[in-house]
């Protein structure tokens, strides 16, 4: 496992403003053993045209279809069952890869045989800034979760674009629940993959999340049911959360101002690995 195959996949619908830069921000990475799988969605914009371009132009990018689901479920699992990698990085169309994130994660698992999963950190950019209620740090240093305990107590603070997994331990989890009323359908694979020992953390930015206005952000109402319907269906004893995003404009600037230092922390820390 010294230089394993790793299978990033990226499901895609109508992204394609973005998808180019998202796919050479994994075609920039210091690792070069990959395999990128790109899963069109039913996409009406040029995505499909991207896809094919640089599916014809790089041996080692798929193109693969999906039956427009309308959730990222289903591609992720057709990308997953097509994947032959032993490791399996999740990617969204939008999102973005600083050159040393696979680097850093597949030295980590790596050293590391026990371990099922790693994530790192992440940031929002884009229509986004220190002001916004959408500008954000996962995770704060404080709330970085290594366990399953951790992720039902503190709750789901891992962004998926910057999961990197063992496909095994996926595969015997049967991948993404496709069930249409599981929307929090990457927090409740981070908990099962959890069942096969402690989850690996690295202190490092290396995701850079989207925030545009074509993507849909329930309230945190509707955020908070979907929780409760996780909780339900697995029989997970997950708290209620409080936000505070929307509490006043004091308490929003100091939230932000507690993400601004997590991310020089993090930027530090990244000089240091």
């Amino acid at each position: 496992m010294n230089n394993p195959l790793v299978s990033v996949i990226i499901p895609v619908y109508n992204s394609g403003q973005y998808l180019e830069e998202t796919i050479r921000s994994v075609l920039n990475q210091t690792y070069r053993n990959f395999e990128i799988i790109l899963i069109d969605d039913g996409s009406t914009d040029n995505s499909t045209q991207i896809i094919t371009r640089f599916s014809s132009e790089y041996s080692n990018i798929k193109a693969l279809l999906s039956p427009g689901a309308g959730r990222p479920a289903v591609p992720r699992n057709i990308g997953i069952n097509n994947a032959s990698g032993e490791l399996v990085a999740f990617l969204d169309s939008d999102d973005l890869w600083t050159k040393n994130k696979l680097s850093l994660q597949v030295s980590y698992l790596t050293a590391n045989p026990g371990v099922p999963m790693i994530y790192t950190a992440s940031k929002t950019f884009g229509a986004v800034n220190i002001f916004s209620p959408f500008y954000e740090v996962l995770p704060l240093p404080y709330k970085a979760v290594t366990t399953q305990s951790g992720l039902i107590n503190i709750g789901n603070t891992i962004t998926c674009s910057s999961v990197l997994a063992r496909k095994e331990f996926i595969i015997r989890e049967g991948g993404f629940d496709e069930d249409p009323q599981m929307r929090v359908e990457d927090y409740d694979l981070w908990i099962r993959l959890a069942n096969y020992g402690s989850i690996g953390f690295l202190p490092v930015l290396s995701v850079y999340y989207r925030v545009h206005h074509s993507q849909f952000s329930g309230d945190w109402e509707t955020k908070s049911a979907r929780v409760r319907y996780l909780a339900q269906k697995r029989n997970l004893p997950i708290p209620d959360y409080k936000m505070i995003r929307n509490k006043g404009i004091v308490l929003l600037l100091i939230r932000n101002i507690i993400h601004f230092f997590a991310s020089l922390y993090y930027q530090l820390m990244g000089l240091s690995l």
